[in-house]
């Protein structure tokens, strides 16, 4: 990748994480769909605006960014999980119980990671307006 592709694509990840961080997840989405535009194979941008879509409650959207990230980079825990938990909420079990697992034996602490969709689902629930 060129050096100036390379810069954009920190500026608009890293402007996409702190977007994320503060609940501005429409301009979270615009921001990594611009880093997945300039580096198509950057399974992180795939990975958080999967996140993104989630905390905005669309969780198809969200699946198939999780799957994207997955694609590229197999071992990608996070990915599996976040789709399991995904899957779960769209009460698809058996791919949820699939993920979930994959992500265990990938070494991902099922603990610190359940703790994280739970922040960041109540974090989403609130960024729509609910308490």
């Amino acid at each position: 990748m060129q050096e100036r592709n390379q810069e954009l694509v920190n500026k608009y990840y890293a402007r996409g994480v702190t977007a994320s961080e503060k609940g501005e997840v429409e301009l979270a989405i615009e921001d990594y769909t611009e880093v997945i535009k300039l580096d198509p194979d950057f399974a992180q941008a795939y990975y958080q605006r999967g996140l993104a879509y989630a905390k905005k409650g669309e969780i198809k959207l969200a699946i198939v960014d999780y799957t994207k990230a997955i694609e590229i980079k197999p071992d990608y825990a996070d990915a599996y999980y976040n789709r399991g938990g995904a899957f779960l909420r769209l009460g698809e079990r058996e791919k949820a119980k699939s993920d979930i697992a994959t992500a265990r034996k990938m070494g991902l602490d099922v603990i610190i990671a359940s703790d994280r969709i739970l922040r960041d689902y109540d974090r989403a629930w609130k960024t729509l307006g609910n308490k």
